[in-house]
């Protein structure tokens, strides 16, 4: 067999782009790497860092606030300003509530006031509030940077010397502002290079007794170009606990009158400040509103509480930016490539979800801030640049395609005419006609395939069926099997067995993949039918199979036609030839003695050898009819084909003596039969019930109307038959009584029945018992009148 695939469909669809694959690909790489290059620049300069700010401003608010109980403000808010006057206020009122916080016994208090002059009206009230610090104890006062002599250059601004003396500590407040006004961070240690002051908050945290970790939170500064430089160390990202007045709060008003509880107070860090609009001491924050601005000292509470609840965050360095950023775009890169395109898109807003949450768990959970922006625009870019390059790579080969169908001459044109316009339209205009031309190519195979009338099924090289014809269909939907596309053919072919080794026809699963040759074999299906199946397979232009073609051809009339072909020969080399060599063998005996008279007997013979030869042929031909093709279907009513049946056989009953009983309907049972082929077939039931019954008896007839149609049924009161005798009894040349000599008939009377009652569209039963006679039954669809 010539195994090469043929150039004609299947050259449409090898694949002229396969050279260009390792450029498409190369391309795809170098594009990805100025990507993750890209990314990896952006995140690392901070070239998005507003956006970044932005997002983690955003990300932060997710978390739920945990402030600590043992942080009190006293406020110098509206009210205290109402009541008590203008600011600044004499030294002396700062030194009553300085007292009156100290009798609660706080852990430590923190002034958030600046005194880096003397009271210029009240000179004593230094020595005053200098004598409260001295009686409380446990006071830090702030240290301030000024541009004193106003050349940019900035100097610390210690308290005067009458209450720094008597402070316990001193601590700067200076805060970090960022390029878009926000506070978000600040550092923990600032000194001149001789000396060092903790942070504010730290300053009260160490007086009041807390501990802190050896190693500070925090970025390390790199060391100073100039030795006298102000320095910074341990750079903090400030974590917000929540918007302006989410940490317990009392009016300085309130103290110094005495309205608050000692136990509001006792065993806290205090910090005394400003909260009143208007004061200056207040900044912008990730957390504060779009009007609303947080308070200096509130902000030194939301580092105090950092620190006692070590919450951590500090930003991620460049390189580790970078690693947090190149990640999600590469997977995001990886997924386009490797899902489909809907998939695709998913996986790249799933990334994205993925990349804000990952930012989030690291500043919660890691304590480090990363800029998330450059990752996420890498994200979003990847899929539209894969997109862009996908298209660009369809477009090109779906041209180079068309142009290929378009230079074909061995199949059929079904390209409109040519269309002008730009470029974009003369593409488009392309790919509609590659399209038209593919779905015309289809639709042609399509039709071809349906009108095959054999059961046809195309599968991969794995036996995995990719379309079925109209004929396959109906023959496996006649099995309860509707659906053929993607099941397995050893699945659907289970149950059609070799006719010679009655093995499965298919019972090689690796037998598509290894062969490439046709074979095949005649097998029967679990309904009898004798059928030719093949297995063709199909190869690309590169001579590879890529598919097999699996038809099933029903050649059960064929073989039944070679059965019928033996059983006529049986017939007349045997049962025709049988009665008529016995009729010659009877007149050569005569001639033998012509002067002897003819004995009565050998007439009786003779006649009884011809009546059966006779019988026989009519039943035979009775048969052949009945196994014809044509019909003559008309409306009957079934009881008056009984009553004709029964006035046909009444003759032969009278003889025996044997009387009907028929049972009729109320309603006539009307059904579409042959009238002439019917009232025999009935007939023979009445003749077989009135040859085996006991004579003198009756025969039962019964005509009724049940779910399934019109019921007639026969019973006679026999000898009855035994089990072995039923399962032939619709057999070729079966008969009831195995002395031939007793009765007429051949054996083909039931079979005639059976043929017409099937092609009636019903089944022809017998029950029976021995000693209790025999019923044969059927049942006729019904037709409206």
């Amino acid at each position: 067999m010539d195994t090469q695939p043929p150039d004609s469909i299947s050259s449409l669809f090898q694949d002229p782009a396969r050279r260009a694959r390792p450029t498409r690909w190369l391309e795809w790489c170098l594009l990805s790497v100025l990507l993750l290059s890209a990314v990896a620049a952006l995140s690392g300069l901070r070239s998005l860092e507003r956006i970044d700010l932005v997002i983690n401003d955003q990300l932060g608010r997710l978390n739920s606030p945990q402030l600590s109980s043992d942080i009190v403000i006293v406020a110098i808010d509206d009210k205290s300003l109402e009541a008590i006057g203008r600011w600044p206020w004499r030294r002396a009122i700062h030194a009553a509530v300085l007292d009156r916080i100290a009798a609660a016994k706080p852990r430590a208090v923190g002034l958030d006031l600046i005194f880096v002059e003397s009271d210029p009206v009240e000179a004593g009230d230094d020595r005053l509030l200098g004598d409260a610090i001295a009686r409380a104890g446990r006071v830090v006062l702030p240290l301030v940077l000024r541009d004193i002599h106003g050349d940019g250059r900035l100097s610390r601004s210690e308290p005067v010397p009458a209450l720094a003396a008597p402070a316990t500590a001193l601590g700067h407040v200076h805060l970090e502002i960022d390029n878009d006004g926000i506070v978000r961070s600040t550092f923990l240690r600032e000194g001149d290079g001789t000396r060092w002051w903790d942070h504010f908050a730290l300053a009260v945290l160490r007086v009041g007794g807390f501990a802190p970790p050896k190693a500070l939170p925090g970025q390390r500064a790199p060391p100073p170009s100039e030795s006298l430089a102000w320095q910074r160390d341990h750079w903090i990202q400030i974590p917000f606990s929540g918007p302006p007045g989410s940490f317990e709060r009392v009016s300085y008003v309130d103290v110094l009158k005495g309205q608050v509880s000692a136990e509001r107070l006792a065993g806290k860090y205090v910090l005394v400040g400003a909260t009143a609009a208007g004061m200056g001491d207040a900044y912008a924050t990730p957390r504060s509103g779009r009007a609303e601005l947080m308070p200096g000292v509130e902000i030194a509470a939301n580092v105090m509480n950092a620190l006692l609840l070590d919450q951590r965050l500090q930003r991620a360095m460049p390189w580790q930016s970078a690693v947090f950023c190149v990640l999600p775009v590469a997977l995001a890169l990886l997924t386009v490539v490797l899902l489909p395109p809907t998939a695709g898109l998913l996986a790249s807003a799933a990334l994205l979800t993925a990349t804000l949450g990952a930012a989030w768990l690291g500043a919660s959970l890691a304590g480090l801030q990363f800029a998330p922006a450059a990752g996420l625009l890498g994200v979003l870019l990847a899929y539209p640049l894969w997109v862009w390059r996908r298209l660009r790579t369809a477009i090109g080969y779906l041209l180079e395609e068309f142009q290929r169908m378009e230079a074909r001459r061995d199949l059929p044109t079904m390209l409109p005419a040519s269309r002008s316009g730009d470029l974009l339209d003369r593409h488009i205009h392309a790919l509609q006609d590659a399209s038209e031309q593919l779905r015309n190519l289809h639709r042609f195979v399509s039709e071809t395939l349906n009108s095959v009338p054999d059961a046809t099924l195309i599968t991969d090289t794995s036996g995995q069926v990719l379309m079925a014809n109209q004929s396959a269909r109906q023959y496996f939907a006649a099995r309860q099997i509707t659906r053929l596309r993607g099941r397995p053919l050893e699945e659907l072919l289970r149950h059609v067995r070799r006719t010679d080794t009655r093995q499965p026809i298919f019972d090689a699963r690796d037998r598509l993949r290894q062969d490439n040759v046709s074979w095949g074999a005649e097998a029967r299906d679990a309904d009898g039918r004798d059928l030719l199946v093949r297995f063709v397979p199909c190869f690309n232009t590169e001579g590879y199979t890529t598919s097999w073609i699996t038809s099933l051809v029903d050649i059960t009339p064929i073989r039944e036609a070679e059965r019928q072909r033996d059983v006529a020969l049986r017939f007349i080399s045997h049962d025709m030839r049988s009665p008529q060599s016995s009729i010659l063998a009877l007149l050569e005996v005569q001639r033998m003695n012509p002067q002897a008279p003819v004995p009565a007997d050998m007439l009786e013979r003779i006649e009884r050898h011809a009546h059966r030869t006779l019988d026989l042929a009519e039943e035979f031909v009775q048969l052949a009819r009945a196994e014809s093709s044509t019909y003559r279907m008309q409306t009957v009513d079934l009881v008056d084909l009984l009553d004709e049946a029964v006035d046909d056989v009444w003759p032969q009953a009278q003889t025996r003596g044997v009387a009907f009983d028929v049972q009729r309907p109320d309603a006539p049972a009307l059904c579409q039969a042959d009238k002439g082929l019917l009232t025999r077939a009935i007939a023979n039931l009445l003749v077989n019930a009135v040859k085996y019954g006991q004579p003198d008896a009756s025969v039962h007839c019964a005509v009724q109307r049940t779910e399934a149609g019109w019921h007639l049924s026969i019973t006679n009161e026999g000898a009855g038959l035994q089990p072995e005798q039923l399962q032939s009894l619709f057999q070729q040349f079966a008969r009831l009584d195995p002395d031939q000599s007793a009765t007429r008939g051949v054996g083909l009377g039931l079979v005639f029945v059976r043929t017409v009652v099937e092609r009636h569209g019903g089944r022809i039963e017998a029950n029976s018992r021995p000693g209790q006679g025999t019923t044969f039954h059927f049942t006729l669809p019904p037709t409206t009148a």
